[in-house]
């Protein structure tokens, strides 16, 4: 299944799915503590559908960032950027700088980027992709996702020229994506980073 301009599911999960802005912003906004863990960063092989969605036809290596966003420690996304090795010292070296900060401190805060519109996917269950996805997620949390078909959603970021690759993969169980009643964006305020 190709990525979309729609996305399939329903309820509170679309709607997180939809949602504009920084995604970090409005999870911390729904509990006390947000944290990023950093899984992996640096040189690493980008799949077919990266290099052609960062315009790099024939390019297979890149520079990528995998990390899971938690709110009060419980584990909710799987998210990896991805951009061209030489994009990584130029115009998104900002990114090899982060450690354990979210990647909106880059893209939102930040003047001169551009973001192209939200793309949607339903994972196959055994794609290369999900299987990737679970052996990240088990290695980050030490307990397995369900068997379930996940929900991912990406964008590209551009700097520059440069493009970014952003995909967030909505791995927490479906009860955990209830929309909060006051998320709207302008009552979205920062909570404490671990």
């Amino acid at each position: 299944m190709d990525w979309q301009t729609f996305t399939p599911a329903r309820g509170g999960l679309r709607r997180w799915l939809q949602a504009s802005g920084s995604l970090s912003a409005r999870l911390a906004a729904t509990g006390q503590i947000f944290s990023v863990q950093v899984l992996r960063q640096g040189r690493q092989p980008l799949t077919p559908d990266e290099s052609l969605a960062l315009g790099l036809a024939g390019h297979r290596m890149g520079y990528a960032r995998e990390v899971v966003l938690r709110v009060d420690d419980q584990p909710l996304v799987f998210a990896r950027s991805v951009t061209a090795h030489a994009d990584s010292v130029g115009a998104w070296r900002s990114v090899r700088g982060l450690q354990s900060r979210p990647l909106a401190d880059v893209l939102f805060k930040r003047s001169g980027i551009s973001r192209a519109p939200l793309a949607y996917r339903q994972l196959q269950r055994h794609s290369a992709l999900q299987r990737h996805v679970d052996r990240s997620w088990l290695a980050a949390t030490g307990f397995a996702l369900s068997h379930q078909a996940l929900f991912a959603r990406r964008s590209a970021f551009t700097r520059h020229g440069a493009a970014l690759l952003v995909m967030e993969v909505f791995a927490a169980p479906a009860r955990c994506w209830r929309w909060p009643e006051d998320a709207t964006l302008k009552n979205i305020k920062p909570r404490r980073l671990r």
